[in-house]
């Protein structure tokens, strides 16, 4: 397990969004850690991606086997910003949930469901993470609304902030 704040000090380079979306998938591997959701091939353990699903090595006779990627969730940094020099920075992040099930009551919706919802409740119980970052709200979420059986999709969009690189003090003077 990475010490993000040992990493940030060492690197010299300040707690950066990119370093809140480590923290973060840090947070939901924890979070995760020891549960199972619907996968191909049964349940299995969640599988959790920075940015973008890794590129298939395989081809499409995989799609159903154990070797594809559900269940996973996706923790993509969408934008951001700097309000002013006083504030902290905002990033923003979209987590895109999917399960996989192949039954014919269509339950994997309710894995993304109460994946959607304890990452929910962890946020709002303890918004901080990662030693420098925190959860804003509102936090939003949805559910797929398109039919993509056997694949079952949500989304949570969260907003943290981070620090922001703050004016050089000897500039203020000046001004």
């Amino acid at each position: 397990m990475r010490n993000h704040t040992t990493t940030a000090v060492r690197a010299d380079i300040g707690r950066t969004p990119q370093l809140c979306q480590d923290a973060l998938i840090e947070m939901l591997k924890e979070l995760f850690a020891g549960k199972l959701f619907c996968g191909q091939e049964g349940r299995k353990a969640l599988k959790i991606y920075k940015q973008d699903l890794p590129i298939p090595q395989s081809d499409d006779a995989d799609v159903d086997t154990d070797k594809a990627e559900a269940p996973y969730i996706v923790v993509r940094m969408t934008g951001g910003q700097i309000e002013d020099d006083d504030s902290p920075q905002t990033v923003d992040f979209s987590l895109i949930v999917c399960a996989y099930d192949t039954g014919l009551d269509r339950e994997g919706w309710q894995d993304v469901a109460n994946i959607k919802e304890d990452i929910i409740q962890r946020v709002c119980k303890a918004p901080y993470f990662g030693g420098a970052f925190t959860v804003l709200k509102p936090i939003t979420w949805a559910l797929q609304e398109d039919d993509t059986h056997p694949y079952y999709f949500g989304a949570c969009t969260l907003t943290c902030t981070a620090p922001a690189m703050t004016q050089d003090e000897q500039l203020k003077e000046y001004l």
